[in-house]
């Protein structure tokens, strides 16, 4: 599943590369559409997109972007059919069998995230790859970066990682309650936590999903294997409040 919010250009892009690259001969796929402009849905009603509905209780100028953020991914988890969810962002694109590696290393007591390749404007985190294929949608060298991304293919299963694309069973997701309305204050209990405002210091709501699956013994690892990522190119990067959505 995959968040979005206003912009149609990403929404056409993820879906296209999904379509392409992803057998879902045994799956579903579809949008959490959050908060949605009338552009987006009306791109999802005419092209007969797979997609929900999501409304956050609140208006947006009144708190932090990332808060409606988790708050669509739980509500997209819950809404999901499959035991396996997989999570992914409208920013992104794939390689040929991104999936496949993705299940091949999930083993039941773990959640599984793809490596990226991110362009280098900022670094990137565990096991990212800093390497720009284009610095926007109208650029993207994908025939350059599927070379690339078979060169360094490689059938291994490492701990920790970055979070998205992430593969974790539905039940386990649930259980933990999901992601955290937000990013946390630093010290909170982790199934009661504070929720950080913008500039406060903060644990990624991320950090803290693989903190709560923990404790359940379930273990966050990466599948070695890359897919691109264009949240860190300069004109993604602009639009970075909303590019998760």
């Amino acid at each position: 599943m995959c968040l979005v919010y206003k912009s149609v250009a990403w929404a056409r892009f993820v879906y296209d590369q999904v379509l392409k690259y992803t057998d879902l001969s045994n799956g579903e796929f579809f949008f959490v559409a959050n908060d949605p402009t009338e552009d987006v849905l009306e791109f999802l009603r005419t092209n007969y997109v797979p997609h929900v509905t999501f409304y956050n209780p609140v208006p947006p100028q009144t708190e932090w972007y990332i808060n409606r953020v988790y708050r669509a991914y739980n509500f997209g988890g819950a809404k999901a059919n499959g035991d396996i969810l997989v999570f992914i962002n409208s920013d992104m694109a794939f390689c040929p069998g991104w999936l496949d590696y993705l299940w091949n290393a999930y083993d039941g007591a773990n959640c599984v995230s793809s490596r990226l390749v991110e362009s280098g404007k900022m670094p990137s985190g565990q096991y990212g790859i800093e390497k720009s294929f284009g610095p926007d949608l109208g650029s993207y060298r994908e025939e350059e970066f599927l070379r690339f991304a078979k060169a360094l293919a490689r059938p291994k299963i490492a701990d920790g990682g970055l979070f998205m694309p992430l593969l974790i069973r539905r039940d386990h997701f649930l259980e933990v309650g999901g992601y955290p309305e937000g990013n946390v204050v630093p010290g909170s209990d982790l199934f009661h936590p504070a929720i950080s405002k913008e500039g406060e210091p903060c644990l990624s709501g991320d950090s803290v999903l693989m903190k709560k699956l923990a404790t359940r013994g379930i273990r966050h690892q990466t599948a070695v294997r890359v897919a691109p990522d264009f949240r860190r190119c300069e004109f993604a990067a602009r639009l970075e409040p909303y590019i998760r959505e």
